[in-house]
């Protein structure tokens, strides 16, 4: 038998809540724990207790990929699960049965339920990313167990209009905001920046969320393509990176740009093969691909810790999409101390960062939360025109650089952007200087650019010539940082060439 996965404390107090809610005889119970809280490993020790105790146990989700995590997970939990999926082989006769929901709805509808083998006796079923419950394939699939105990386990428990869960939950658990999460170390802290916006006034809202043909066309133009990969190197250039695109012609063009200027990206959708999608989150994981641009695809269940940047290049009135596009970012992982965010959508300041604490309800009506904090009436946000960085208050956090009229400014706030002064030019200590040069210098040499080309390079960031020569041997490979002020000087310069074409 392999060691148990011990549960954190703010675990242990969800299974406790879960556990009271059940006391008091709810039956039908939404657990809201933040992405990266550990969400599969909670639910793993209550089918643990649940099976101890000689019941069955079944739990559905949506996507394949969801149900093998949600098998490890649970063995991590002492609890081995048969799998009901298509392409593998049933394991009907163990106790707790992990599935996807269209498999196991079509396997039920094969013939009566007290002929179908298929169909799990369960006292307990567990819906994960539970926000889809309200659909009618897992309504049809609950109808058969309607006195039967059922745990929704959510980040997000609305609708994209952000009604709540209330038509079918009636209760709910919130043991742990994303505050607490990031001051325990359990997540990292985003960092955000809102280099551009485009003008989504004239796009139709449907099912309350924009139209999304309609924004596809709006976002896939070579201008806002364009803005996406030159922010990209100038904030997060070397970084790994998630980028969430409209849709899949928007997100090729994204790829096809970053690879334009050296950036290895790749794109993967729904329609996109397992084995594609796992060679591609592998050479991803290993540093072989720097960029995914992806569709709908990761929004959801994905453990990719690695991820640094996310690049929000699709614009979202739903906070639920907004807070689990972000939230794959926030995993922690070896030597990563923070995540960037680049919105390109106007998300942020539409829907607020993904650290405000947020009381989630169960109104099937209305809107279903309200932030536990509301940002005083003076708190509106700015970006900094110089740095992109989104923040509130006088003084921009980064560039240390404060508005000017400040208090006027909040006053008649309508304008989308401050006018912020430049801030003074980075000042290098020697040997960073000399670090630059070195990098510079070989990353000239590996494409094969004259001897001169550094050196340029070097006087365009740093204002003075260097001084002397790269010693035999001092060569070094370049980091982050000059990787992306290198691709974002390329980018500048293609552009203006094309401004020039054009003006000629």
């Amino acid at each position: 038998m392999s060691e148990i996965f011990e549960l954190r404390k703010y675990q242990t107090e969800a299974v406790k809540l879960v556990r009271e809610k059940l006391i008091q005889k709810y039956k039908r119970i939404l657990l809201v724990l933040p992405t990266g809280s550990g969400k599969t490993h909670t639910i793993g020790d209550i089918a643990s207790k649940t099976i101890e105790n000689g019941h069955k146990v079944l739990a559905l989700m949506h996507r394949r990929q969801l149900v093998e995590q949600m098998v490890d997970r649970f063995a991590d939990c002492n609890v081995y699960a048969g799998m009901i999926m298509s392409g593998m082989d049933s394991e009907l006769s163990k106790p707790c049965q992990i599935g996807t929901i269209q498999t196991y709805s079509r396997r039920i509808n094969l013939c009566d339920i007290e002929d179908n083998e298929f169909f799990i006796d369960a006292s307990v079923i567990f819906i994960d990313e539970a926000h889809h419950a309200l659909s009618k394939t897992y309504q049809k699939v609950l109808g058969l167990y309607p006195d039967k105990i059922v745990i929704g386990v959510t980040a997000t428990p609305c609708l994209s209009s952000g009604v709540g869960m209330g038509e079918y939950f009636d209760a709910i658990v919130q043991p742990i905001g994303i505050c607490e999460l990031m001051e325990d170390g359990f997540l990292v802290k985003g960092e955000y920046y809102g280099p551009s916006t485009p003008d989504l006034s004239k796009i139709k809202t449907r099912m309350g969320d924009y139209e999304k043909k309609e924004l596809g066309k709006t976002m896939n133009t070579p201008k806002l393509v364009g803005d996406v990969v030159s922010n990209w190197g100038n904030i997060a250039g070397g970084l790994q990176t998630m980028v969430f695109a409209v849709d899949v012609k928007h997100s090729k063009a994204l790829v096809d740009e970053f690879i334009r200027y050296g950036v290895t990206a790749e794109h993967l959708d729904a329609y996109s093969e397992d084995d594609e999608r796992e060679a591609t989150i592998s050479r991803f994981r290993n540093g072989d691909t720097q960029v995914i641009c992806n569709v709908g695809l990761y929004t959801e269940g994905a453990d990719i810790p690695e991820i640094q940047c996310i690049d929000l290049a699709r614009p979202t009135k739903s906070l639920g999409l907004h807070l689990q596009m972000i939230g794959r970012g926030a995993r922690p992982y070896t030597g990563k101390e923070k995540f960037i965010v680049i919105d390109h959508g106007g998300n942020v300041e539409r829907l607020g960062f993904y650290e405000d604490d947020i009381e989630w309800g169960l109104s099937g009506k209305e809107q279903s939360y309200k932030q536990k904090k509301p940002r005083k009436k003076e708190a509106h946000l700015f970006t900094c025109e110089y740095c992109s960085t989104i923040f509130s208050g006088k003084r921009c956090p980064m560039c240390m650089h404060e508005i000017e009229d400040w208090g006027r400014k909040v006053e008649t706030m309508d304008a989308e952007l401050i006018n912020l002064k430049k801030p003074k030019q980075k000042k290098y200590t020697t040997a960073e200087k000399t670090k630059w040069f070195s990098m510079l210098f070989q990353y000239g040499m590996d494409k094969g650019y004259s001897a001169g080309w550094a050196a340029h390079k070097y006087k365009e960031r740093m204002g003075v010539w260097p001084r002397g020569k790269v010693k035999e041997g001092g060569y070094m490979e370049p980091d982050k940082e000059v990787k992306g002020w290198i691709i974002h000087g390329m980018i500048k310069y293609a552009k203006s060439q094309k401004a020039r074409e054009k003006a000629a």
